[in-house]
């Protein structure tokens, strides 16, 4: 039935058919100016196919957890004590033969929470790529990333052995490339018995790359952490502590650069209050930037994921989660009509005429 249903609202897709490709970016739409009203009219069909599916799998939830709750009470305990003699009877260095009750009650808790799981693949699979179409043409893809050798050079990301991403969204807009996505990049580590990772990084990643400008030197923001981190960061790139003359700034970031004159033009009063709302937006913890060649590159930590649907309880129709959406790509757009401002020969005409080198 719900295949059926599906196969009316996205005759192209399958249900719950995988990763949607991610073509060439495309052109996208400024909806700032829309009002939410007027933009929950156009997502309510999304939203409404999707609440079907919502009402079908928490019925088969709650049904799942009224057997769960009485099996687990009873079996639980009786496969726990099957254990406990199974350990008693073999060699105390195997114990191979024994979990049983962890087996059972993993895999009655992987039952009873299937249909979360699978109205958060409908989510992902079928809705979000039709939403991202009304956020201005933005395409997306569950699985898909931004690739590491473009933020590689920006010098802010995170030395890693491990890079993993979900929620890749691609457009462009004033002839700038826009791509972000959740990341999550691990170290390896070894103790004496195994190998493991770390996060050392996991949240947002924001590419904007310009078409027709390039950045003269190299700027990298960060919020003030103190002087150590200064020191570190000045060390290990080698740019130097950024010159910047207003006393708010420095409150809120180090900016550290190889080209002085270029960073006052590219980190002024409306860049910072940009990046500090974006940040807000998507309850960043901390957020580091780097201008380098035609790209600037943002990271945000946050534990949260923002690309998700709201909880299995709440109804799909809720405002809320496509709204906060629309004002997120809405800051990211504020960025890029920042960065549109920013004029090379003006930093040349201000090299020349400061003499600076």
């Amino acid at each position: 039935m719900l295949q059926n249903l599906f196969a009316n609202f996205f005759p192209t897709h399958k249900f719950f058919s995988g990763n949607v490709p991610i073509p060439e970016a495309q052109e996208v739409e400024d909806l700032r100016g829309m009002s939410d009203e007027e933009f929950l009219r156009h997502s309510r069909p999304q939203l409404e196919a999707l609440e079907v599916v919502r009402q079908e799998k928490f019925k088969i939830y709650k049904r799942r957890k009224m057997i769960a709750w009485p099996a687990g009470a009873v079996l639980g305990p009786a496969l726990a004590y099957v254990d406990y003699w199974l350990l008693l009877l073999q060699s105390s260095s195997d114990d191979s033969a024994a979990g049983l009750s962890v087996v059972f009650m993993g895999a009655l808790y992987a039952w009873v929470t299937q249909p979360k799981r699978q109205y958060a693949a409908a989510y992902k699979n079928e809705i979000l790529p039709r939403l991202a179409g009304l956020f201005g043409n933005f395409k997306y893809s569950s699985g898909g990333q931004i690739p590491v050798e473009q933020m590689r050079p920006s010098k802010i990301l995170p030395k890693h052995d491990k890079y993993e991403s979900e929620d890749h969204f691609i457009g462009k807009y004033k002839e700038v490339g826009i791509q972000f996505c959740e990341i999550n990049l691990q170290e390896r580590r070894r103790s004496k018995n195994r190998t493991y990772y770390v996060s050392i990084f996991k949240g947002l990643a924001i590419l904007l790359d310009m078409s027709k400008k390039r950045f003269y030197g190299h700027t990298i923001l960060d919020r003030d952490r103190g002087k150590i981190s200064e020191w570190f960061t000045s060390r290990t790139h080698g740019l130097k502590k950024a010159n910047m003359v207003d006393p708010e700034f420095e409150k809120l970031f180090d900016a550290y650069t190889d080209d002085q004159v270029e960073a006052r033009y590219l980190i002024d009063p409306i860049m910072i209050e940009k990046l500090k709302a974006l940040q807000e937006e998507y309850d960043g913890e901390k957020m580091v930037a780097a201008f380098y060649e035609s790209k600037m590159l943002i990271l945000i930590s946050s534990k949260h994921n923002h690309f998700e649907p709201a909880n299995i309880t709440i109804p799909a129709t809720d405002p809320e989660s496509v709204l906060t959406m629309k004002k997120e790509i809405g800051e990211v757009l504020s960025i890029i009509d920042q960065l549109d401002l920013y004029d090379p020969r003006k930093v040349d005409e201000a090299r020349t005429t400061s003499g600076a080198a």
